[in-house]
């Protein structure tokens, strides 16, 4: 019985910080299993953390590939550096307004990550003053934010530019590609886990938040993220392009 009432407590403490009072007590006192509602903000928060989680090393492949190839080619620093600030639109807006960390909580390692694959291509590139300038343009912003230095209407203007940056850079690299005829050092390990994430949080969205904002930013992404899994598998085979060729759109 010991050891029983042992597991049970940790347990009830982790759904406990999963659901409302409400929810809690209907799910695990009642044992009311078929609560929709309920069921729902439990899948939204398991969902949330499971993203969490997994967004620790959603572009630590491509970071690893780039690594591995002592080059870039085929990641586009202009299509990274959209992303960049689509991610931190998205961060700061989430910060600010104090939403739920399950909710927005993956932006923070997406624009860490984000970060070092810009730097890393620029380092092979040897654009080392670009790369130093990089770095104290996201110390600087970084700082503001969490100091709340921001004003409030740049952070709402960012998080709604958010949509068309995420979608505009995810378009600029699928026209590199068709350009290139071949994906270069993209990973394709990282862009399946950015399509299901984007896919969930759709759903972690609707449920934590419903800002609108927020909703249409996981939907685009997923629908441009799906074009670029679509290129990696049908240039899959196709060689890498050469530095000279890429730097042509890049």
């Amino acid at each position: 019985m010991g050891i029983m009432d042992s597991f049970s407590s940790p347990f009830e403490t982790f759904i406990s910080s999963l659901l409302s009072p409400h929810c809690y007590n209907e799910l695990v006192m009642k044992q009311h299993f078929f609560d929709m509602g309920c069921n729902k903000m439990l899948l939204s928060k398991m969902l949330g953390y499971a993203i969490l989680v997994g967004s620790l090393l959603v572009k630590f492949p491509q970071i690893v590939k780039i690594k591995w190839n002592k080059s870039g080619v085929g990641v586009s620093v202009f299509a990274e550096t959209i992303m960049l600030a689509a991610i931190f639109g998205s961060m700061a807006y989430g910060y600010t307004s104090e939403f739920p960390l399950s909710a927005y909580g993956d932006s923070y390692f997406l624009f860490i990550q984000t970060i070092l694959v810009i730097l890393l291509v620029l380092y092979y590139q040897r654009k080392y003053l670009a790369v130093l300038v990089y770095l104290v343009l996201c110390s600087v912003v970084t700082v503001l934010m969490f100091q709340k230095l921001l004003p409030a209407q740049l952070v709402s203007m960012l998080a709604g530019l958010s949509l068309v940056l995420s979608l505009i850079s995810r378009l600029w690299q699928s026209y590199c590609i068709y350009t290139e005829k071949s994906t270069g050092n993209l990973s394709a390990i990282t862009m399946l886990m950015l399509f299901f994430g984007s896919i969930a949080r759709i759903f972690t969205s609707i449920q934590e938040t419903g800002d609108p904002t927020l909703i249409w930013t996981y939907i685009l992404n997923t629908l441009a993220n799906s074009l670029l899994i679509f290129q990696l598998g049908y240039y899959w085979s196709a060689p890498a392009p050469t530095s000279q060729q890429t730097k042509k759109i890049q």
